[in-house]
């Protein structure tokens, strides 16, 4: 019988201890950001598109990276005329 009343007295101190001590989401501090959805369907597949969902920094972060991969590329490619042209 003592067991089971200290099991309770430590559950009943335990508890209180533990939800104090969590932390409050911050959910109504920080703003939402809208982020807008788009399907993209690889040309001839059967299958669904992939479906991404960015915000407006995002998507312009997105379109930043990849004019930077074309003109790394395009800088990077050998030209097919002879050096002395």
């Amino acid at each position: 019988m003592n067991l089971r009343a200290l099991a309770a007295a430590i559950a009943v101190i335990a508890v209180p201890i533990a939800v104090q001590g969590a932390e409050t989401p911050r959910s109504s501090a920080q703003p939402r950001v809208k982020r807008t959805c788009e399907v993209t369907v690889p040309m001839g597949s059967r299958l669904g598109g992939v479906r991404r969902c960015r915000s407006a920094q995002e998507r312009e972060e997105h379109k930043a990276e990849a004019r930077d991969v074309v003109d790394r590329v395009q800088r990077m490619k050998p030209t097919l005329c002879p050096p002395y042209c």
